[in-house]
């Protein structure tokens, strides 16, 4: 495993990112994981002790079952808390035994720093704040130090490839999980690409963790980074993971979204209290909100393919969204259906926590009487 870390702004999802596209693109067998994606449970723990532990506990999981599936390499993107590291939360873990980890500390000088953090839509008024970080970062001095001060981040890559290995293997199915816990709320939010699934069910959990209501959140897509790949099997065994942790760190519901739930995610699902929503659109709509998101709107996630794309691959996207959706509403399989034709992503939002009261009940806030 190979884990980047450094402070915000030093390029920790890119590298990564690229680290592994590079792997697999030589044939490698390897999987990319941004730590983020495995702490997403709220109200946020208290401290930094307990988000980095839960996020350590779920790594663990997934690495579980991407050993089982036999993949060769891990890449991992991610903060390090620097006054914890990453060894006492692996020390007491028969998985980490197994690990071959490296931890690399990116850092590069303030100027150019600065100029990335601003560059990523970062606000000015976290700059000192940024600075503050990247001073602990330093007094911890966790990780091999990198200096990607001017470098190109292909060169960053060139650089970290001889942490790396380029292994082909047999795939292998995951194991199922162990043990049965008692039924839980799980929301589905589908829809075709671009459609507004991970905005509109980002602002219900904010909505929920802002009640005290203990929600976990899962984007799927970010659990199916392998190569060979896609495999629904392995994002469905991930999933079976990750829930599991959750529930554990004591969560009492789940939102996760996902273009089109699939035989392999429902059977994890199916001793839960499941409510699938699809997200739905006009082809106009679909067509504003790829060009948005190419611009830069949405929050920047692994594997987006949007993020800065040209016109033609904007209008090759728009296409084939629209024949998803088109497709999704012909299939029948999905009760409830929210059209956000024309809507705000607020306005979809709400419509959304409204339209899940009867699943979530008390979890979710009193209608406003005005």
């Amino acid at each position: 495993m190979l884990w980047v870390t450094g402070p915000p702004g030093a390029g920790k999802s890119t590298i990564g990112w690229r680290l592994f596209t590079r792997i697999s693109g030589q044939g490698g067998s390897v999987a990319y994981v941004d730590i983020d994606q495995l702490g997403l449970i709220g109200p946020p723990p208290g401290g930094g002790a307990a988000s980095h532990r839960i996020k350590a506990a779920n790594l663990l999981r997934v690495i579980a079952v991407l050993r089982q599936r036999g993949v060769q390499q891990v890449i991992v993107s991610g903060v390090v808390d620097p006054e914890l590291g990453v060894e006492p939360f692996f020390a007491d873990s028969a998985e980490a035994a197994h690990l071959d980890l490296t931890l690399v500390r990116l850092h590069c000088d303030r100027e150019e720093l600065r100029s990335r953090f601003l560059g990523r839509g970062s606000p000015a008024g976290m700059l000192a704040e940024l600075f503050e970080v990247v001073d602990r970062i330093d007094r911890a001095a966790i990780g091999i130090p990198l200096d990607t001060t001017g470098q190109r981040p292909d060169e960053t890559v060139d650089a970290l490839m001889g942490h790396c290995v380029v292994r082909p293997a047999p795939v292998q199915p995951p194991a199922p999980a162990d043990g049965v816990l008692p039924p839980m709320p799980v929301v589905v939010v589908t829809g075709a690409t671009a459609v507004g699934k991970s905005t509109a069910a980002w602002r219900v959990l904010r909505d929920l963790w802002q009640r005290g209501a203990s929600t976990a959140y899962i984007d799927l897509d970010q659990l199916g980074f392998v190569h060979p790949g896609p495999d629904p099997v392995l994002q469905a065994a991930n999933l079976a993971a990750l829930w599991r942790g959750y529930r554990q760190a004591g969560a009492q519901s789940l939102l996760l979204v996902t273009r089109e739930p699939g035989a392999d995610l429902m059977g994890v699902l199916a001793a839960e209290l499941v409510t699938v929503v699809r997200l739905d659109a006009d082809d106009a709509t679909l067509e504003g909100r790829i060009r948005r998101r190419a611009d830069g709107e949405s929050a920047l996630l692994a594997g987006d393919e949007l993020r800065g794309a040209p016109p033609e691959v904007q209008r090759r996207v728009a296409i084939r969204a629209a024949a998803e959706a088109e497709r999704l509403r012909s299939s029948g399989e999905h009760r409830m259906v929210l059209d956000t034709t024309g809507q705000s992503s607020q306005e979809t939002s709400a419509a959304l926590l409204d339209m899940l009261r009867p699943a979530l009940g008390s979890l979710l806030p009193e209608r406003d009487p005005r």
